[in-house]
């Protein structure tokens, strides 16, 4: 490594099997290619009043230098305190789960409860 030269970080690329599970791949067209082709939103709740929108998704890509592969993120949009904040989950289901709380504390505050 040359003086002052920073380290390139590697990202783990990851595709889902039939069961929506993550299965690392090691060749990054093929990875493209899946990304490109399936439809990685799995839950999209608008809420039309408030201009609200929460997404969960498969990202598909870890950096390995974070330890744990937090491949799937919900990402809040159009609150007005913290625009686009981002939480990652390491399964599916622990990603809808994180969904509907997310979805629950937003319209309980829009309520006002």
């Amino acid at each position: 490594m040359k003086p002052g030269s920073v380290p390139r970080k590697r990202k783990d690329l990851y595709v889902l099997d039939g069961q929506n599970r993550p299965v690392e791949v090691f060749d990054s067209s093929e990875w493209s290619r899946w990304m490109s082709e399936n439809d990685l939103v799995f839950r999209r709740t608008l809420m039309e009043e408030s201009g609200v929108t929460v997404t969960t998704r498969f990202r598909g890509a870890s950096e390995t230098c974070t330890g744990e592969a937090l491949l799937f993120v919900t990402r809040v949009a159009g609150t007005q305190e913290g625009d686009n904040e981002s939480y990652g989950a390491r399964t599916l289901d622990e990603a809808l789960d994180q969904h509907e709380r997310i979805v629950h504390k937003i319209l309980r505050k829009l309520s006002g409860r």
